[in-house]
């Protein structure tokens, strides 16, 4: 989604930002006059890929939304990597953090080049006491952000390794639009780290699938056999994703 320019005039800025933000799911059904002050007190900035947008233990300054690119949520320990949550256009980071001057549990970083609207989280609080509407938007992100979690959650109990790698290379699979292979869109260790597995174990992992047919081809994710990747992957844990109608876009 191509938001706005770097380098506009204020008066220009604010028309072009509240045009783009009626597209996003959070600020879109929101009173006019409430939709003007959130973007008045909102930039935009771009991240290069692996560039960190906050860290672990930081108190929010802003609500992020994100405008288009991945930006992966994850934590770190003794040098091992854990991801979380990838969020992908559309999603909101954390709201309740925001919202509650909580400090964050992850950090974040750009996996793509990302572009992402910055809310004062100041304004954020002082317009949710006083607008319903923008309440219940929050609230229906953070719910289907706890759906997403609990996925996940559902997933790493209710699947091997190897299965979990292949319901998440499916998923892109069947998300990309029609024409050329889906690709992933970051590196195989970051793969590695949102399936819950070590680096070294994805090639092993890798050629469990290919055996069951889907398999990589670079980055491109090819299946040869879809009744029996399904197969393999076993049944799915949880219902048909429904945090889309929730604003939630996240991997």
């Amino acid at each position: 989604m191509n938001i706005v320019a770097d380098h506009v005039s204020m008066t220009d800025r604010s028309t072009r930002l509240g045009c783009a933000a009626a597209d996003l799911p959070l600020l879109g059904g929101l009173p006019e006059m409430v939709r003007e002050r959130l973007i008045d007190a909102s930039r935009v900035e771009r991240f290069a890929p692996r560039a960190q947008l906050f860290g672990g233990a930081e108190m929010p300054a802003h609500l992020h939304i994100m405008l288009s690119g991945l930006v992966d949520l994850s934590c770190s320990y003794k040098g091992s990597e854990c991801s979380a949550l990838m969020m992908a256009a559309g999603d909101v980071f954390m709201p309740a953090a925001a919202l509650y001057s909580e400090p964050y549990l992850v950090s974040a970083h750009a996996l793509t080049p990302s572009r992402i609207l910055l809310v004062d989280a100041k304004t954020v609080r002082q317009e949710t006491r006083r607008c319903p509407e923008l309440s219940l938007a929050l609230t229906r992100v953070m719910a289907g952000q706890w759906r997403v979690a609990l996925k996940i959650i559902l997933d790493l109990k209710c699947r091997s390794p190897s299965q979990r790698l292949g319901a998440f290379l499916l998923r892109l699979h069947d998300a990309a639009r029609p024409g050329p292979p889906a690709e992933i869109p970051f590196s195989k260790r970051q793969l590695a780290s949102r399936i819950g597995m070590q680096p070294e174990t994805l090639s092993r992992t890798l050629q469990t699938l290919a055996a069951n047919g889907l398999y990589l081809r670079g980055r491109e994710i090819i299946v040869t056999n879809r009744a029996a990747i399904d197969e393999f992957c076993g049944p799915d844990p949880y219902p048909p994703a429904t945090e889309y109608e929730l604003g939630v876009h996240a991997l």
